[in-house]
């Protein structure tokens, strides 16, 4: 095992992440098994206190996850590829721990994901008398906590299996892959329509959405915002990497999306990946929020605000990512008048 202190960094911000999920969890099952909104009994008073306790305990292992991702990342990409041999990236980094990183990762997201869904049901039940959403807060805090505990136990395990003593073939292995792909022909097809029509689409909906006064009708806007974002989000990743790092890097077959971000590429990846993971997670919101708008009418008026302004921030995101991501492909095509390929 090797222990930067980066990684333990993360492994102690992880323990606590789980400390504190574990312990909203016992209050999240009381909830789901035993909430009287309105009773005056003693134990649905004491259940109401801990259910304030629980919330709190709960914002702590959402933001203490989202920032052991993070690092987990910046460990990935930036610090222990110096401790590997072979590597030059992420890339050799994820090699070195036998691919338990990569699975890590994944876990990771889908982590912070059902977490950044229970942070939005958390306040928009804190903003509203009774508690209204606090059964449903409680499922969903029910479904991150295995989610944050297996993302925790593999981020142990792939930080135990790395091995900083045999050599990775890194990118070697990524320009051999793509050249072979690229010898069987272009596979490509419309993913330059879908990319530039899907992101557009993105933008307008969440314009849309931001702009209008009310949910008009409920949710068709932010439901399709929602059902895009998350469709178009897996095609914008693949062709940034399959052809738009050629831009970035100025050589073809390296299709490699963790030297984006690397500082020798100014660490531009951060901003792509950021901007479109956030654009998805918004969108996502902003579906969440009108939906749950619509059938508890106590928190109508707060789902409509975050709904909007989800809108406004998918936009946002989703032109940052186009721009960072396409704007050397642009520039090429301006200077040379041919794309690379």
């Amino acid at each position: 095992m090797t222990l930067h202190p980066l990684l333990l960094a993360i492994l102690v911000a992880d323990l606590m992440a789980a400390a504190l999920a574990l312990a909203a969890a016992k209050t999240a099952l009381r909830v789901v098994l035993g909430w009287a909104p309105g009773a005056p009994s003693r134990d649905q008073l004491a259940l109401e206190r801990q259910v304030e306790a629980a919330s709190l305990q709960g914002r702590g292992a959402t933001w203490l996850t989202a920032t052991g991702s993070l690092l987990f990342v910046g460990a990935i990409a930036g610090v222990l590829p110096a401790l590997v041999p072979g590597a030059m990236c992420g890339t050799g980094v994820v090699e070195a721990t036998g691919g338990l990183g990569g699975r890590a990762l994944a876990l990771r997201g889908l982590a912070v994901a059902a977490l950044a869904a229970w942070h939005l049901l958390d306040r928009l039940d804190r903003g509203a008398p009774g508690g209204p959403l606090s059964p449903a807060a409680a499922r969903a805090w029910l479904l991150a906590t295995p989610l944050t505990l297996l993302a925790t136990w593999d981020t142990f395990r792939a930080i135990g299996a790395l091995d900083a003593e045999s050599p990775v073939s890194c990118c070697a292995a990524v320009y051999e892959a793509a050249a072979v792909a690229a010898a069987g022909g272009d596979g490509g097809g419309s993913m330059p329509e879908l990319f530039a029509a899907g992101g557009g689409a993105l933008v307008l909906l969440g314009l849309a959405l931001a702009l209008s006064r009310r949910l008009a009708g409920g949710r068709l806007v932010p439901t399709l915002t929602a059902l895009g974002a998350v469709a178009w989000a897996p095609i914008a990743a693949l062709y940034t990497i399959e052809e738009l790092t050629a831009y970035h890097y100025q050589v073809l077959h390296h299709e490699c999306p963790w030297c984006l971000l690397s500082s020798d590429h100014g660490a531009v990846g951060y901003l792509i990946f950021g901007a479109l993971l956030l654009a998805v997670l918004e969108a996502i919101a902003a579906g969440l929020a009108a939906a749950t708008g619509a059938r508890v009418p106590e928190v109508a008026a707060a789902a409509t605000s975050r709904a909007r302004r989800a809108g406004l921030i998918v936009a946002l995101a989703t032109l940052v990512f186009l721009a960072a991501a396409a704007a050397p492909a642009l520039a090429w095509r301006l200077e040379h008048g041919v794309w690379i390929r």
